[in-house]
């Protein structure tokens, strides 16, 4: 049996410290973009179609990793959060319609 990839999380560390989190933000802030020029489009579509609802975007879960890539996962994680600081619900579709 294949053995589970080995994760370093957050809540195996120590906290970080203010400085650390700025970073961490800056970079997030930095990469999603790079690879995701139109994401920023997408987030403000969604925010405009809120109507002073909670914002959701929904994406495909193909859109990100279909070929089962680390860095597409790393990618989709930060999608997300990258959403989350701008206010932003994400819901991934799978491939049989249902809402993950």
């Amino acid at each position: 049996m294949t053995e589970p990839r080995r994760l370093r999380l957050g809540t195996d560390g120590p906290s970080p410290t203010i400085y650390e989190e700025e970073t961490r933000i800056a970079v997030l802030q930095a990469t999603v973009p790079h690879y995701l020029p139109g994401f920023d489009s997408a987030i403000e579509k969604a925010i405009a179609d809120a109507r002073g609802g909670s914002p959701v975007l929904i994406l495909h879960q193909d859109a990100f990793a279909a070929g089962y890539d680390d860095d597409e996962y790393t990618l989709l994680g930060m999608a997300i959060k990258y959403a989350g600081l701008r206010g932003v619900t994400v819901q991934v579709m799978g491939k049989n319609g249902a809402i993950f």
